[in-house]
């Protein structure tokens, strides 16, 4: 029997991840084994996700948050669901 994947933690927009080199798998452009940080743009629930890695879609920090809507997600990044409910907003 296949059991549904839990709901993700919700993570507002504009918040600023700040993750280790385990907190995250792959990412383009990235080196893998560094610290990351990435301001959430979204974050993309796949019918077929794991419970231990989304992908965040979303921004270098130098990006001009609140004015990022010029332009589309420059990242995405694979991380882990517990650092999502780290960051998560508060029910």
């Amino acid at each position: 029997m296949n059991r549904s994947p839990e709901p993700l933690p919700e993570v507002t927009t504009g918040t600023l991840l700040r993750l280790d080199a385990d907190d995250w798998s792959y990412g383009r452009d990235l080196t893998p084994g560094t610290p990351v940080a990435v301001t959430v743009a979204s974050v993309r629930d796949l019918p077929n996700r794991s419970d231990e890695w989304v992908w965040v879609l979303g921004h270098r920090p130098e990006c001009d948050y609140p004015h990022v809507d010029r332009h589309p997600p420059c990242m995405e990044v694979r991380v882990s669901v517990d650092v999502l409910r780290r960051h998560a907003c508060p029910a």
